[in-house]
Order: C-alpha cells, then sequence, then structure tokens
C-alpha cells in the first residue's frame, strides 16, 4: 500500500503541475479573446458616434501644443471602455520570458493606469504617430503581469482599423548593446532624451521571443496571441508555448 501511495504521491506532482499551468493558459486565452473583441466593439461605437478617423484626429501634432487633440481623444474612449477607477501596480511588469523589469515607449505604457468594471486595465499612449491601447486582461492583482502573458498592446492603424502588434524584427543582444552604446554617444548628458533613446532600443523590433534581453520584449506578442501562433516555434499554439 505504501508503494501505492508512493506512486501515486509521484505521478501527482509530475502531473499537478502541468495540469495547472494548461488551466491558467486557457484562462488568459479566453481572457485575451473576450477583451480584444470588447475593444473592437468600443472602437466600432466611438467612431459611429463621431464618424472621426482616430488615427489621424488623435495623433495631430504641433511643436506649439503637442498632441493636442490627445485629451478629448482620451476621454471618449474612457467613456466607451467604461473607467471606474485607477490600477495600482504593487510589483514590476516583467517582459515576455519573465527574465527582466519592462519598459516600453512608444505606443504602449507597462502599467494601464485606468481601472474598468469588469476589474481589467487599460490605456491610451499616443506619441511618435501611433494610438496604441494597452490592456491587462486580469487587472494588477493577479499574475503574471508580464508582457505577452497577461499584458497586450493593439494599436490603431491609418485606415482605423484595430491591429495587434506583430513583431517586425529580431536583433542580437550584440546589436542592441551597440544601440544602447550609441545612445550614450548622442546623449553624453543623459537625461530624458537618452532614456527615450534606450527605450527604442529595447522595443526595436517590436520583440516577442523566449530569448530576448530587451525590456521591451513582449510588445510584440498581440498578433501572435490573437493568431495563436507561437513566436518560437510554428508547430505549437501561442498559448502553449507561454515561457
Amino acid at each position: 500500500m505504501l508503494i501505492t501511495l508512493g506512486i501515486i504521491g509521484i505521478v501527482a506532482a509530475l502531473t499537478i503541475p502541468n495540469l495547472i499551468a494548461k488551466y491558467q493558459q486557457s484562462v488568459l486565452k479566453t481572457q485575451f479573446m473576450k477583451k480584444y473583441a470588447e475593444i473592437s466593439q468600443a472602437v466600432l461605437l466611438a467612431k459611429g458616434e463621431t464618424n472621426l478617423n482616430f488615427n489621424k484626429y488623435c495623433t495631430i501634432y504641433n511643436r506649439t501644443e503637442g498632441y493636442y487633440n490627445s485629451t478629448e481623444c482620451k476621454a471618449l474612449f474612457n467613456k466607451y471602455f467604461k473607467v471606474i477607477g485607477t490600477c495600482e501596480y504593487e510589483q514590476d511588469v516583467l517582459t515576455y520570458n519573465k527574465q527582466n523589469k519592462t519598459y516600453v515607449d512608444i505606443g504602449a505604457v507597462v502599467k494601464p493606469q485606468k481601472l474598468l468594471a469588469d476589474g481589467t486595465c487599460y490605456d491610451i499612449k499616443i506619441n511618435s504617430g501611433e494610438l496604441g491601447f494597452t490592456f491587462d486582461m486580469n487587472g494588477p492583482n493577479k499574475g503574471p503581469n508580464a508582457l505577452g502573458h497577461d499584458i497586450f498592446t493593439f494599436l490603431i492603424d491609418k485606415n482605423d482599423y484595430l491591429q495587434p502588434i506583430k513583431q517586425k524584427s529580431t536583433y542580437t543582444d550584440d546589436e542592441i548593446e551597440n544601440m544602447i552604446s550609441d545612445c550614450a554617444e548622442k546623449y553624453p548628458a543623459g537625461g530624458q532624451s537618452y532614456s527615450s533613446c534606450i527605450a527604442t532600443a529595447g522595443q526595436k523590433g517590436n520583440p516577442c521571443r523566449k530569448n530576448s534581453n530587451q525590456i521591451g520584449n513582449g510588445l510584440g506578442c498581440s498578433w501572435y496571441a490573437y493568431y495563436n501562433i507561437c513566436p518560437d516555434d510554428n508547430t505549437k499554439t501561442y498559448w502553449d508555448c507561454l515561457p
């Protein structure tokens, strides 16, 4: 009997973690698809009410006023996404492979600040001519709080279609280090310009790879999640290959 119990214990120890992981992957997948549908619907409703091209309207820029329609643009989407409060993160958001603290700048945020009625979080980022929506599919108090797992960004393209971001290209660690060195040479005094330069290098190519050390790794995972394709192995589904 003791031998039988021991075997059962070993089998349980081997299978239960896999079952839990599969369940968590299924939950994340369901949350992602549900939220993507909600985002698309909100964009359609807002467009139907205003008859605007949001990409063009929200990203109008001049040096004096900046993105001067951004406040009105954000207020409009807050209405359709039903913002009820503020999201507060007690821990850092991680990269796709969970190896680094993440940081992104262009078209996305790391910690979306607006709390929605369903407990999820969202935020808008308007810069570099891009209108981006970042969503935390399960809120700040549930894990894993990592890009490409429960935090995703989508863009409104020039034709006003909601698009999941896709990895454009890959860079080696040496290439990233060279970009960072170039930033140091270009902005020897440091400051905001240097930080922005580093951030741009960190998200160069919209990375989504388990072996990437870029601080923006995971930004380009939305497309793979939407089409359920593993970015590192096209024989697997996206949700089955989460690192």
